[in-house]
């Protein structure tokens, strides 16, 4: 009874292994070919539970979705005979997984077999251009012609391209070098043309306003000069005026100023001598002569 038992569940056991082994799954995501002894014997595209004989076919797997193959940076050598360093990228999917499985059987091989092919493609058609074009305008007609001649050639593993982008088309880098330190001494050299230009603008600015300045100051000099003329000429004129009306006042006016310029330097005692006049106008002259008694002169 016991040993019946264990051979149920030997059998049970058995049964899932080879229900196991006989089911497998296929998503959305991949391609399925299942082998008999290496040789495809099927090819399932359509996502679900699927069946095979157990122990004997085997199931290989391809992706659906887009293939990237991502080609190292190579140094190509144009038509003018320069290098540039390229980094390419290419982009196909899986249209007949069965011929891609006969001529490549995995994708590591596949993808290293598309790079050859856009790798020679592309060195073929940079050496038919020029690098500043290539550089400059070109690297979407250079991708097409690649993809072009890339193309059947993929066709033959079962891949279709779908594009073939640069990521970086460059100068090697001794050449950049050069370059950039050409467009530095370039930019240095415009640098200092438009500094010297500017000086040069200023300093002819500067004239200019100190010029003007010159011109403004010799007329402001020029009127001050003549207000001034004009104004000591009407002060002559008025004097003189004021001498032919009146005499008298005209002395009175200048003893005044004289009195005024003695003190201003600051003297408080001023000797008159005894024949003076200067305060004839304040005193008269008797009382000056009783102030001051002239000494009699002895013969």
């Amino acid at each position: 009874m016991k040993k019946s038992y264990t051979a149920i569940i030997v059998i049970i056991l058995i049964g899932l292994v080879v229900l196991v082994q006989s089911l497998f799954i296929v998503d959305e995501t991949n391609t399925a070919i299942v082998t008999r002894f290496g040789e495809p014997i099927k090819t399932t595209q359509s996502p679900g539970l699927n069946f095979k004989v157990p122990f004997i076919d085997q199931v290989r797997k391809f992706e659906k979705r887009l293939l990237i193959f991502d080609a190292p940076p190579d140094s190509l050598l144009t038509s003018d005979k320069k290098r540039l360093v390229i980094d390419v990228y290419a982009r196909g999917k899986i249209v007949d997984p069965l011929l891609f499985f006969k001529t490549t059987r995995n994708e590591t091989l596949a993808s290293s077999r598309a790079i050859d092919i856009i790798s020679c493609e592309l060195r073929r058609e940079i050496a038919s251009d020029l690098q500043a074009e290539i550089i400059k305008t070109s690297r979407e007609q250079v991708m097409n012609k690649v993809k072009l001649e890339a193309e059947p050639k993929l066709r033959e593993f079962g891949i279709q391209l779908i594009d073939v982008r640069i990521k970086r088309a460059d100068f090697p880098d001794e050449i950049a070098e050069s370059i950039y330190a050409r467009m530095k001494a370039e930019r240095k050299r415009k640098a200092d043309k438009e500094r010297a230009e500017a000086a040069e603008i200023d300093l002819t600015v500067r004239s200019e306003v100190d010029k003007e300045a010159a011109v403004i100051r010799a007329k402001a000099d020029k009127e001050a000069k003549i207000i001034i003329g004009n104004a000591e000429a009407e002060a002559i004129k008025i004097l003189s005026e004021a001498h032919s009306q009146n005499p008298e006042f005209y002395n009175f006016l200048r003893q005044l100023e004289t009195y005024e310029n003695s003190f201003s330097s600051g003297n408080s005692t001023i000797i008159i001598p005894e024949n003076s006049n200067i305060l004839d106008s304040f005193f008269g002259s008797k009382i000056i002569s009783s102030a001051f008694p002239v000494a009699p002169t002895t013969d």
